[in-house]
């Protein structure tokens, strides 16, 4: 069973490491997925061995709370997300204002004092006094810090709060201590002064607010990496039409149920997947498949959710709602991908998992070091401890990778490229040899009239008769012919000779069309030029159709399975990266070798059947190739299983989710290019995105930890400054990823 949870009370890597590592020992569970980003985990286990609840227990005894996913539509979730967001601002406002306040009666009269002015209040013990009231409630409402650092650490798993707890609970205690042993000192006669400089409640209220505050811009910032979902949730309309009791009634679109008939108008929104049963639209396409002219659908025709009509009205029965409309597949897959780790995030989540406990054993050791070296200056020492606690929270660490994963997994949605996984743009980065099947992936796998030879004028006869089958080849003819219903002439005599083609007369013609093997049957001669046009389309791996009229060889037709107009720019564009392209293909040799010369492949593989294009790959894989199988997503599911990365191709309704890792809704070849493209800026910008977290923390922990405070340079960052710096490299994380909103796809090679 593969169950999705809610997580509450992750703030950072190493409480993603945590809350992953307690589920992954639980008897049963065989993968476990942590997202910091959503704050949501994915596990696959044995319901016959543990179930959810226990699940729950193990990220419960773990200190966090966790439930199932909430089963909301997507616009719900959004709006929840903006909500939680709203929320931690109002709270934010809060705690600055008192801040502020704080910082007035903590050290607003060193500052007054330069321009001899002097506070109403004098009394330290009264100024200390109303400090603390002013910290209470920044305590308060930031006390989720304190709850879940202290929890961590106290189940040996302390994380970054644990750090933030620690840092500002000494801060204030020793504060209090201070002030108490001030009140006591004044009580008996005794110096009670000496105590002054060594209360800063300031600095716990600056940590906590400080730290809410990057928090803040750093949710802000990851919910801007979104935008593209909710782009695409509004795709879909809040209401829709449809028709009941032969009414026309307007409904919330969640509400929408499979078989109910839909009403659509002029500039209306398609709901859901569905099949018109009346009418005609044009239909802009371009939010799901990328095609900016709009698509001529008609009664038979399937319509995709998410798309607007832009011309006519039509009535359609829907065939799929929620989930499994194909603008929800999509959200969906974006989701997802946020969610899943490439090998590098695993890397960081195994360093997070020891870099608190280090820290932590710095900032003792800092404390140690300092009370020595300071002559047992304690305010001193656990102003260098509290410092390295508070510098070297791992945010930017946990934010590295599954920031630039969902931006980057964004912009490939924008532009029609679905990437499944975080892991996939790793894959497709390293890949040095593309294979690509045939039918369907390099070709449209629509048969279409390549050459017509002899008399043309019977061309409408001989669509009349071919349209009385449904074979592709016909179908091919009669789109060639191009002529209106009422064209199509009265076939008597019609028939259907399997495998060989078929036979009819208009008006006093007697018309044989099929192919050569027809023709050897009712012995009827083919002269040298035909035999010679035959042979030369037979080198191309064309099917040729034979046209007999009164037992005469009169025409040819020549049919193949079209090059998508692309095909040639993007295989040019892909040699010219450096990668190895490769053609896979069921069909024969002859099919295979023409195919291949016309395209610039060097290397093809022809007569491999659908099970046996795995094992090539496996054996290509075994010579130190990294593949990417191209390929419909069909027949090509166990090879496109097999590949390092899995494409499929052809995409807007039923899209091959199960076997690819990425899926090009346009159907083009450009866009694996693209993908390739976006996958290199993704990767580069994770590495980038680690280094500097790690850099971040090489130099400032030392910094923190007083390295450079002595004489003559005197660098000393106090604990304000620490959460600062803290907090910037989280939100300079973020901004890095965000550089990715910008990615363009590269220069294409035209042929």
């Amino acid at each position: 069973m593969k169950q999705k949870f809610d997580i509450k009370g992750m703030t950072c890597t190493a409480c993603q490491a945590h809350v992953n590592d307690a589920v992954k020992k639980d008897k049963g569970v065989t993968e476990v997925n942590v997202s910091l980003l959503t704050n949501s985990m994915t596990v696959e286990y044995d319901s016959n061995i543990i179930n959810s609840d226990e699940i729950i227990d193990s990220v419960k005894k773990a200190g966090y709370d966790a439930e199932l996913h909430s089963n909301l539509g997507i616009k719900q979730l959004q709006e929840k997300k903006q909500k939680e967001l709203k929320n931690r601002r109002n709270k934010l406002i809060v705690s600055i204002v008192f801040l502020i306040l704080l910082l007035i009666f903590s050290m607003g009269h060193m500052i007054l004092m330069n321009f001899n002015i002097t506070l109403l209040i004098h009394n330290p013990i009264i100024l200390f006094s109303i400090q603390i009231i002013l910290l209470t409630p920044i305590v308060i409402l930031n006390f989720g810090y304190f709850t879940r650092g202290f929890k961590s650490l106290f189940s040996l798993h302390p994380n970054m709060d644990t750090l933030i707890a620690v840092g500002s609970l000494f801060s204030i205690l020793y504060g209090l201590y201070a002030f108490i042993m001030m009140i006591y000192n004044k009580s008996i006669g005794l110096d009670y002064m000496q105590f002054e400089n060594k209360i800063y409640f300031e600095s716990a209220g600056t940590i906590l607010t400080l730290v809410s505050l990057g928090k803040y811009f750093e949710n802000k910032a990851t919910a801007k990496t979104s935008e593209v979902i909710s782009k695409l949730v509004a795709l879909a309309p809040e209401f829709t039409t449809i028709l009941k009791d032969k009414k026309e009634v307007s409904i919330p679109t969640e509400e929408l149920k499979i078989n109910d008939i839909v009403v659509i108008k002029e500039g209306t929104s398609i709901p859901a997947d569905g099949i018109i049963i009346d009418g005609y639209g044009n239909i802009n396409e371009s939010s799901i498949t990328g095609e900016a002219i709009p698509v001529y659908k008609k009664k038979g025709d399937e319509v995709i959710s998410g798309t607007i009509n832009k011309l006519g009205v039509f009535y359609y029965k829907v065939q799929k709602v929620g989930e499994d409309t194909t603008l929800n597949k999509i959200i969906t897959l974006v989701q997802e991908a946020s969610n899943s780790k490439v090998p590098l995030a695993k890397l960081a989540d195994k360093v997070a998992s020891v870099f608190v406990p280090v820290v932590m054993g710095i900032s003792l050791i800092t404390f140690i070091v300092w009370l020595f070296i300071s002559n047992y200056n304690f305010e001193q020492a656990i102003n260098f401890a509290i410092s390295v606690l508070v510098i070297s929270c791992p945010c930017a660490l946990g934010l590295a990778t599954p920031v630039a994963i969902m931006v980057g997994t964004g912009k490939g949605a924008e532009n029609g490229i679905l990437i499944k996984s975080g892991e996939a743009f790793e894959k497709l980065n390293k890949v040095n040899t593309i294979i690509m099947d045939k039918t369907g992936t390099i070709t449209t796998g629509i048969m279409s009239v390549y050459d017509v030879y002899g008399d043309k004028t019977i061309i409408n006869d001989v669509a009349s008769i071919e349209k009385m089958s449904i074979h592709p080849l016909s179908e091919a003819i009669v789109r060639y012919a191009n002529i209106k219903d009422e064209n199509f002439k009265k076939v008597e005599n019609y028939r259907y000779i399997p495998g060989l083609g078929m036979s009819g007369n208009i008006n006093k013609d007697s018309y044989i069309i099929g192919n050569k093997e027809l023709m050897t049957k009712f012995k009827i001669e083919i002269n040298n030029d035909f035999l010679n046009k035959f042979k030369s389309y037979n080198e191309k791996g064309n099917t040729t159709i034979f046209v007999a009229r009164n037992n005469k060889v009169v025409m040819l037709i020549s049919i193949a399975d079209s090059i998508r107009n692309d095909s040639l720019s993007a295989i040019s564009t892909l040699k010219s990266l450096g990668k190895e392209v490769i053609l896979l293909t069921g069909d024969n040799e002859i099919v295979a070798k023409y195919t291949a010369s016309l395209l610039g492949i060097d290397k093809f593989y022809a007569n491999v059947k659908p099970e046996n294009k795995l094992e090539k790959i496996e054996q290509l894989q075994k010579n130190g190739k990294k593949i990417a199988m191209i390929g419909d997503g069909i027949n090509d599911a166990p090879a496109l299983k097999q590949a390092d990365v899995g494409i499929a191709i052809g995409a807007g309704t039923d899209i091959a989710i199960e076997s690819a890792d990425i899926i090009l809704i346009k159907s083009s070849l450009l866009d694996v290019v693209s993908a390739i493209e976006l996958s290199k800026k993704v990767v580069q910008n994770i590495k980038g995105n680690l280094f500097w977290a790690f850099f971040y923390n090489v130099i400032g922990i030392p910094l923190a930890a007083g390295v450079l405070f002595f004489n003559p340079i005197y660098v000393e960052l106090n604990p304000m400054i620490a959460s600062v710096a803290m907090s910037l490299s989280s939100i300079t994380v973020v901004l890095n990823a965000m550089r990715l909103k910008f990615f363009k796809r590269k220069d294409i090679i035209n042929k």
